[in-house]
């Protein structure tokens, strides 16, 4: 029993007893390994991303050692290049956005009065490439071959002109790979936050870390698809020859970095942001009061994950970009502080309206501001044009990224750790400890990084490997490197003080810092199943207004009830699936897929992906027995558009598009950046087959929504002849196209031009959408076959139907750009 606001917050033994059974802990080796725990996976993320944390601390530790006298010769130029590649690579995609996502994973179910995320499985698969992707870069040090051109990877120096070995591809596959990592795992905080919360917990009342973590998710889907058309493009130029990049034929330098941007500088606010939101639960509860303007805070979160989408030229105006241009991302980046400051400045209000109790989370949550008031600062005066014409690619830039991000994330991190910890394990963090570990990083990290302010204005350039006695920099990375020594000290004790107080720790309570939100209403550490019977909320600090009242036990299954979006009312309970292998399995077969890319074994990775795809149609195929996927709460109402499942594939459907959208956009980029377009030589697509190929597409369509009506009308037997009919049409449309292929190759290969390498990669990318959809209907017609699909409508013939109206939405757009659009130039 714990006390919230003067009430008891009953959870009887029996009904414990009968939970923990439910939601019973792994048993075995296989178990542990296969399980969907999301505290479980929360902290295998926190820590694997620390693991590569240190990695990545070693690389820099070297690095300035290398760098801490003039004429260094600790490592070679190949060897530092291949440090600060993977460094950064490993800050930016291997620490600071997985570490996040852990916190956001552990936390976010409790937050919100759930007993898990929405799909329990995709965190276990989301985890698992998040860790074997890692393994994957990492492992290019055994060979010595680790990606060597930056984390932002220009070409044409990434091309195989310039480094002909393995490093880039270690670089873009792993990239790829991860990728599938972090987009999943979006989607399933965006589904998790919407839709899973609380009775009661509108979306006014929401804690301000979901507002981060949902903006962070979104975020993620619109950005990732960037990154991954250049990486997609990259290794068919190095593997494949086509020419996406090489001006001879047609290619553009430019768009790398517009694709590349496109994706980095929103990925800037990805990693920061759930920090804020960390800072936004942390300062109130040290500050005890609410925090000063909430729903503008919120709304700032949002704001900055928006405009992040806007200012990507900010990384190219030594580009020699139009003027204009850059004066209008000029504006825009200087804009972006806006709503950055308004969460400042909320939490110096609520600060200073407050009482503040300097315990270490705070102490830590404090140096975030000061180090990312002084990031902030240095990012607003590169947003002025001329500015940053001197101060691109200098020491400058990189004392400001640290500052932004080490100096936020870290501290936000460390703030965050301090704080809930004690939930996590159940015990207290040493104060002593702590606040020894704040005074060295905080004192180590401004010596480390600001002196490199300072070395850039003096003209130190980026990535430089060693430098003259002369060139007036000694001192300041001398004083740098000891700096970043001191910072890594302090890390350490923090480090220590984990592994002790791990077992030596006072205990901790459930609420120890006397906070006001749902996740401290849980035992320290929670329970498997978190609360035993699911809070209903009717206040924004519901623990210190007495906000919360215990709601129903939903013992009847691993149950956790399903909200409507914005005001929180109770829809229906979702059946939440146990542990799996499966998701396991799949991530291994996918690593081998990409290994057997990486040495181009062409027919293996084929042969791989085939049975990764096999293995996601066993993990999600349905238990004979089971219950419907969500049980419906009588008197609510019941649509398959509400479904948790459905916006799954509502997710996944907006992530392709968002794919097509800059593969589209490149092929104009290439096209306006060519005199002529498509080149001299080309072949304009002829029309006859494109427009018997799209009637193959709309027919099928037609046949799919009348076979999902007859399902209703005439049963189950009408609903899988239209399926047959369906996948038959489809067959045709990658038949025709094949015949286009052989019709086009002999005369123009995809090697020939820029405009042939876009053509065959953007219908080759929308035949293998043709080639999913029609394995989808599949798997859905032998599901039903066999009986095991549920609900009416089922929500798996929804989500099959949806996504083949998508593929044949897209195959309009790509004959209107691709077959059409050439006849109006």
């Amino acid at each position: 029993m714990s006390s919230v606001g003067g009430h008891a917050y009953e959870s009887d033994g029996d009904l414990s007893a009968q939970l923990t059974s439910l939601w019973k802990a792994p048993t075995s080796i296989v178990s542990w390994l296969a399980t969907v725990d999301h505290k479980a996976l929360g902290l295998r993320y926190i820590y694997t991303a620390s693991a590569f944390f240190i990695a990545g601390g070693i690389e820099a530790a070297i690095m300035r050692a290398q760098l801490a006298r003039p004429d260094g010769h600790l490592v070679s130029p190949e060897m530092y290049n291949q440090l600060f590649t993977m460094h950064g690579v490993t800050m930016m995609f291997l620490f600071v956005q997985p570490v996040l996502s852990g916190f956001s994973f552990y936390l976010v179910p409790l937050l919100i009065g759930a007993r898990e995320l929405a799909f329990p499985r995709l965190n276990s698969f989301s985890y698992y490439v998040f860790l074997l992707a890692g393994v994957f870069m990492y492992a290019s040090f055994l060979n010595g071959q680790a990606p060597n051109n930056g984390w932002f990877n220009y070409a044409p120096l990434s091309g195989p002109m310039f480094n002909a070995g393995l490093n880039i591809d270690f670089y873009a596959l792993g990239l790829l790979f991860l990728g599938i990592s972090t987009t999943v795992g979006a989607a399933n905080l965006i589904v998790t936050i919407l839709h899973m919360r609380a009775p009661g917990m509108s979306i006014d009342r929401m804690p301000l870390l979901l507002w981060s973590s949902l903006t962070m998710s979104v975020a993620v889907i619109f950005a990732i698809p960037s990154l991954t058309v250049a990486l997609g493009m990259l290794e068919l130029e190095r593997h494949w020859r086509f020419a996406f990049f090489q001006p001879a034929l047609g290619g553009s330098p430019m768009l790398w970095q517009h694709l590349f941007w496109v994706f980095g500088h929103p990925w800037v606010y990805i990693v920061f942001l759930p920090a804020t939101g960390m800072l936004s639960m942390v300062i109130p509860t040290f500050a005890r009061r609410p925090m000063v303007g909430h729903s503008l805070v919120a709304l700032a979160t949002v704001t900055t994950g928006l405009i992040g989408f806007g200012v990507w030229v900010h990384h190219m105006f030594a580009t020699g970009l139009p003027q204009l241009s850059m004066s209008f991302f000029g504006a825009a980046s200087m804009a972006v502080s806006i709503p950055s400051a308004i969460q400042i400045v909320a939490w110096i209000v609520t600060m200073w309206f407050g009482r503040v109790v300097f315990a270490t989370p705070m102490l830590f949550a404090l140096a975030f501001i000061v180090q990312f008031v002084i990031g902030g600062i240095s990012g607003v005066m590169t947003a002025a044009v001329p500015f940053d014409l001197q101060a691109t690619d200098t020491y400058f830039v990189v004392g400001h990224i640290h500052y932004v991000l080490a100096g936020g994330t870290v501290f936000g991190v460390l703030a965050a750790l301090y704080y809930w910890y004690p939930k996590m394990f159940g015990r207290m963090l040493s104060e002593r400890l702590g606040k020894l570990s704040f005074g060295l990083t905080f004192i180590g990290f401004n010596v480390a990084f600001f002196p490199m302010h300072i070395a850039g204005l003096l003209g130190m350039p980026r990535r430089i490997y060693t430098y003259s006695a002369d060139s007036g920099w000694a001192a300041a990375n001398m004083v740098a490197t000891i700096g970043a020594y001191v910072f890594a000290i302090g890390l350490a004790v923090t480090l220590y003080n984990i592994a002790r107080s791990r077992f030596a720790g006072a205990p901790a309570g459930a609420n120890p810092w006397g906070a006001a939100s749902l996740e401290w209403l849980a035992a320290s550490p929670p329970e498997r199943f978190n609360f035993a019977r699911i809070p209903i909320v009717s206040t924004r600090e519901p623990l210190w207004t007495d906000g919360v009242q215990p709601g129903p036990a939903w013992d009847a299954g691993r149950l956790s009830p399903r909200t409507s979006v914005l005001d929180a009312d109770l829809e229906d309970v979702v059946e939440l699936p146990d542990a799996s292998i499966w998701p396991v399995v799949m991530s291994l077969f996918a690593l081998g897929g990409f290994a057997a890319l990486l040495v181009r074994w062409e027919g293996s990775a084929a042969v791989l992906f085939a049975l990764t795809l096999l293995s996601a149609a066993l993990w999600m195929w349905p238990t004979p027995g089971r219950k419907s996927t969500e049980a419906p709460v009588p008197g609510a109402a019941d649509s398959v558009y509400r479904k948790v499942g459905f916006w799954a594939m509502v997710l996944f459907c907006i992530t392709e598009a968002t794919i097509f959208t800059y593969l589209l956009s490149s092929y104009f980029f290439l096209g306006v950046s060519n005199t002529a377009w498509p080149p001299p030589g080309s072949i304009v697509p002829a029309l006859p087959k494109p427009l018997l190929m799209t009637a193959f597409l709309i027919s099928s369509s037609v046949v799919l929504l009348f076979a999902e009506r007859a399902r209703v009308t005439r049963g189950a037997r009408a609903y899988r002849i239209g399926v047959l009919a369906t996948m038959a049409l489809g067959l045709g449309f990658l038949v025709l196209q094949m015949l286009e292929y052989r019709d086009k190759l002999p005369m123009m290969a995809p090697s020939s031009s820029s405009y042939a390498s876009t053509f065959y990669l953007i219908t080759g990318f929308h035949g293998s959408h043709v080639c999913l959809g029609l394995l989808i209907l599949g798997w859905t017609l032998i599901a039903d076959v066999r009986g095991r699909l549920r609900g009416d409508p089922p929500v798996a013939v929804k989500n099959s139907s949806l996504y083949w109206h998508f593929v044949d939405g897209v195959w309009l757009v790509i004959l209107t750009c691709l077959y059409l659009s050439p006849r109006w130039y």
